[in-house]
C-alpha cells in the first residue's frame, strides 16, 4: 500500500510531462493535417465511413504510405475516432492515415465475420484510391486494438469473405494493439466477455476458423509490431503468433509493457510511450523519415 501512495504522485507528474512534451511537439510538428470523409460502404444496416488525414504538404502525385486504424471493441461498440490521436500524429509526420467505422453489435447488430468483411471492403476502397491521395499502394499499414486489432490482422492473413473481391495488395505490415488473433480458443480466462463468446458462437465453425488469424500465420504473413499489456491474457495469442510467425521465416516485434491490462495504450503515459515504439519501427523499415 505504502508504495502504491508513493508510485502515484509520480505517475501523475509523468503523465503531466509527458503531455507537456506532446503541446511542444505540437507547436513545433509540421502543419495541421487535412481531414476528409467519406463513405467506403453502404449497407442494409448504415453507411460506413472512411476519414482520410492527409499530411499539410501532400499532393495526389506522392507515393507515400498509409495505415489503416480499426477501432477496438469487442465486436460490440467502439467507435471511428479511438485513433484519432495517432492518425494525426503520423500524418504530421508526413503518412497518409485513415480510421474505419465497421459494422458493430450494439448498433448493426452484426457478428465479427461482418466486421471483418467490412475491413476487407475498406482496404478496397484505400487501394482503389491510392493515386487520388498520393499512396504506395504497396506500403499500406493495416493497425488496430483488440477486435480492430482482429480485423486488421485478418487483413493480411484471413481468408476473404464471402462476396468481397480479391484486393490487389495486403497489407505490407501489421501494427497491433493488444489483438485478438484466435476466435478458436475464445474463453472467459482470455477475458472474452459473455457477449463476445455469444457472438463467436453465432458463427459457424468453419467462419470461425476463417477469421482467426493465428490458424493462417505462413511465410506470407507480414512483418509485425504487436503490443500488450504484460496483465492482458490476450497476450497469450500474441506470444503464439510470433512463435509461429518466426518459424516461417518473418520478422516480429513484441513489446510487453509491464503491470498493465488490455487497452492500456489508450492513456497517458502509456498511449505517448506506443507512439514512440510504432515511430521508432516504422522509421527502420523506411516507412517514416527519422
Amino acid at each position: 500500500m505504502t508504495w502504491g501512495r508513493d508510485f502515484m504522485p509520480w505517475l501523475v507528474s509523468l503523465a503531466g510531462m509527458t503531455t507537456l512534451l506532446w503541446l511542444f511537439y505540437w507547436m513545433i510538428a509540421p502543419g495541421k493535417p487535412v481531414v476528409r470523409e467519406f463513405i467506403y460502404k453502404q449497407t442494409s444496416q448504415a453507411n460506413l465511413a472512411i476519414r482520410v488525414f492527409l499530411p499539410s504538404d501532400w499532393a495526389p502525385h506522392n507515393q507515400r504510405p498509409a495505415i489503416l486504424f480499426f477501432f477496438g471493441g469487442g465486436w460490440i461498440g467502439g467507435g471511428i475516432d479511438h485513433f484519432k490521436w495517432q492518425a494525426d500524429v503520423l500524418a504530421r509526420e508526413g503518412m497518409v492515415a485513415a480510421l474505419v467505422d465497421y459494422r458493430v453489435d450494439s448498433r448493426h447488430h452484426t457478428t465479427p465475420d461482418a466486421a471483418v468483411a467490412d475491413g476487407f471492403d475498406a482496404f478496397n476502397w484505400l487501394l482503389e484510391n491510392a493515386n487520388r491521395f498520393g499512396i504506395d499502394p504497396k506500403k499500406i499499414i493495416s493497425s488496430g486494438s483488440s477486435a480492430g486489432g482482429h480485423i486488421a490482422a485478418c487483413l493480411a492473413l484471413c481468408t476473404l469473405p464471402p462476396g468481397i473481391k480479391t484486393p490487389g495488395e495486403r497489407p505490407a505490415l501489421l501494427v497491433l494493439f493488444n489483438p485478438v488473433l484466435d476466435l478458436t480458443n475464445a474463453t472467459p480466462d482470455l477475458e472474452f466477455s459473455p457477449r463476445e463468446l455469444e457472438l463467436i458462437a453465432m458463427m459457424s465453425t468453419e467462419t470461425v476458423a476463417a477469421i482467426s488469424p493465428n490458424q493462417h500465420v505462413d511465410n506470407h504473413t507480414p512483418p509485425s509490431l504487436l503490443i500488450f499489456g504484460d496483465l492482458d491474457p490476450l497476450t497469450q495469442q500474441g506470444e503464439q503468433f510470433s512463435r509461429m510467425a518466426e518459424a516461417a521465416g518473418v520478422e516480429t516485434r513484441t513489446e510487453i509493457f509491464p503491470k498493465q491490462k488490455h487497452g492500456f495504450f489508450n492513456r497517458e503515459p502509456w498511449r505517448s510511450h506506443t507512439m514512440r515504439s510504432v515511430k521508432q519501427y516504422l522509421q527502420e523499415r523506411g516507412y517514416l523519415n527519422k
